[in-house]
Order: C-alpha cells, then structure tokens, then sequence
C-alpha cells in the first residue's frame, strides 16, 4: 500500500454562499481571479451569483462551468471566456496600449492613438452614428462561448443579470431562466460604445449605471445568508483629483459603487435593528457580508484600461485577483456563518452614519 493510500481522507464540510459581482470592462479579470482561487481552494459552495457587466459575463460563465461539471470545469470556462476575449481584441487598435504606457510600464491607454481618437469621436457622436451596421465583438465572444439552452434549464447556480431600462431609469435583473446573448448584451451595454439592447421590446443600457451589481435577488431568493460582494472600483482614495482626467475617473468610480454603498448601508441598518432586538430574527434574514477587493490594484488604473483586452493585462489583473482571493480565504473563511467581514462602516456607512450613532 502506498503513502497515499495510507493517508485517511479528511471531509472538509463546505460553506455556502452568494456572490455579487461588479462590472468595470477588462477589470473583471480580476474576479476571474478571484473565482479561479475558491473553485481551487473547494471549501465555497456557490448558491446564486448576481452580476453586472463584465460581472455578468464571470456569473454565466461560473453558471455554465458548474452546470457541466466540476469546479474545475468551471475554471476552464472562465479563462476560455477571458482568453478569447483577449483574441477578440487583438485587431482592434482601441484595445491596445500605445508605445508611450508600454514602456511606462502602465496598463493605462491615454497615450494609445486608438483609444484618444475613439475618445474623441465618441464626444462627437454617438455609437449609432460611428457605427451604424452595429458591429460588435463581444457578441461573437458570447455566440461562441455560451449554450444559453442549457444555461437557463441548469440548477448548479442561480444567476442574475443587472440592467437599466433605458426610459424608465428603473433597474432590471433578469433572472436564470431568461439567459440569453441580448440579456447578457444588455447587462454590458455602455451607452458611448454600443447601440441600446433590445430585450422584449425594451431597450436597456449597462447595469451598473444603477446597479453595480444588486443584492436583494440574492436575498430574497437565495437561502444562504452569506453574500461575497467582488468590488472592482476603489471605495476610498487619499489624493484629490486635480486635473480632468482624474476628476472623470474618479466620477466614474464613485458612480459604480453608488448602488453597493446604499444596499450595503440599508443591510447595516437592518443587521443593527436585528441585533438589538428591534426586529424579530425569525421573521427578517441576518446576513453576514463579505468583501474580496485589492483596492491598491486599482489605485493606478484609470476608466480607459477597462477596455484593454492585452492578454499580459488581463492575466496579471488575474494573479492580483487570486492573490486577494488567497488572502480573503486565509484571514475570513474561518468567520463566514459566523459574523460579516466586509469593512461596513468604514467603507460603506460614511462619516454621516458615526455622526448619528
């Protein structure tokens, strides 16, 4: 008999949990990363996913990985998804960095020809007017990587896809069983860039716009009450944006995570009322929230490298991702069913928030 086969089997009981995915581009390789360390690591059991964006994209791609088999096959699907991706964008000089960051060593393309004259003309005009025959990779990226047939019958994962219909304002989630290429098309739809997704007679932009992503399906339709929430854009920065390109990305920043911060004060806010008492705990759900993010990862990347699809920069987003996902496993998943360990009110709550209590 060999060593191995002396060694006894150790049963690790899994912990079961929801996840929240923000949208942010390219960004989103960095949750590749993250979800690539869980499904590794094997203690997390997925329940339900919600996702916006590229967020969207990582959620069906997790969806579709479990469905047909194991974590690992999960993995695979994932960086099938971002590698070809990469391909997609090989051709496209809006999707590269210019000399000038490459040897700065930056995955910023404010100095790349491409994206300054997108940049420009997308001021100018709009995608409707520039590109008028609606031709869009991301679509042949989603024909070539999902079976929606399969993805709205599978019971692996619950998922959720955020959008804003564009009329109304209003947020849409489209749930598991209405997966399509236009609901995932819609979950991504950047207004300067793409023509509005039609869904049903409806058009919708990009979910993050209002919500980035949402937790309430998450809640009101999923059991556990542990929720991971995988943040994309830096809450806190300790410089003052002074020129205009930093004052617009830190627009956009604070924007993306509008809607995290009002869900996550609301859920503080409920969570006190259960814990003194003031809400019955077995009539309303006390849940535990959680945070995976590398704020420091981000502090140097700008809104233009969200549309660079270098494979060099989504795989080192991707290595940022699992080491933050490394760190969070270490430090937190002995606390998950036990308490929250997202930072609430430090992040989240505000200043306003202290004043009061």
């Amino acid at each position: 008999m060999s060593l191995d086969q002396e060694k006894p089997k150790v049963s690790v009981k899994k912990k079961r949990v929801a996840l929240a995915l923000q949208g942010g581009g390219a960004h989103g390789a960095f949750t590749w990363g993250v979800l690539d360390k869980l499904l590794e690591d094997g203690r997390i059991e997925i329940e339900g996913v919600t996702g916006t964006s590229a967020g969207g994209m990582n959620a069906v791609c997790l969806a579709q990985g479990l469905s047909r088999g194991d974590n690992m096959t999960a993995r695979n699907e994932l960086r099938n998804f971002w590698s070809t991706m990469s391909d997609a964008g090989k051709d496209s000089a809006l999707n590269k960095r210019g000399p000038i960051d490459k040897a700065l060593g930056k995955f910023t393309m404010y100095n790349s020809p491409g994206f300054i004259v997108f940049d420009y003309l997308s001021r100018m005009f709009s995608p409707y007017e520039l590109n008028p025959t609606q031709v869009d990779p991301l679509k042949d990226v989603i024909n070539k990587t999902f079976d929606f047939e399969n993805l709205r019958t599978q019971n692996a994962c619950k998922v959720y896809l955020c959008a804003t219909h564009v009329y109304t304002g209003k947020l849409r989630v489209f749930t598991t069983k209405e997966l399509t290429t236009q609901t995932l098309l819609a979950t991504a739809c950047l207004p300067s860039i793409h023509n509005a997704v039609m869904v049903d007679g409806e058009y919708y932009w990009d979910g993050g716009f209002i919500g980035n992503p949402v937790f309430f399906p998450l809640i009101y339709d999923c059991d556990t009450p542990e929720i991971i929430l995988i943040q994309l854009n830096p809450t806190v920065r300790n410089t003052l944006p002074k020129t205009s390109r930093e004052i617009a990305d830190r627009l956009n920043e604070i924007t993306n995570n509008s809607s995290v911060v009002r869900e996550m004060r609301a859920i503080q806010f409920i969570s006190d009322l259960i814990d003194s008492g003031q809400l019955d705990s077995k009539k309303h759900k006390r849940l535990h929230m959680h945070v995976i993010e590398d704020e420091e990862a981000f502090q140097e990347l700008g809104w233009s490298s969200k549309l660079n699809t270098e494979w060099e920069f989504l795989t080192h987003l991707f290595e940022k991702g699992r080491n933050a996902g490394e760190l969070w496993l270490k430090n937190n998943f002995d606390k998950v069913g036990v308490e929250s360990t997202a930072p609430m009110r430090d992040h989240f709550v505000g200043d306003a928030w202290h004043k009061n209590k």
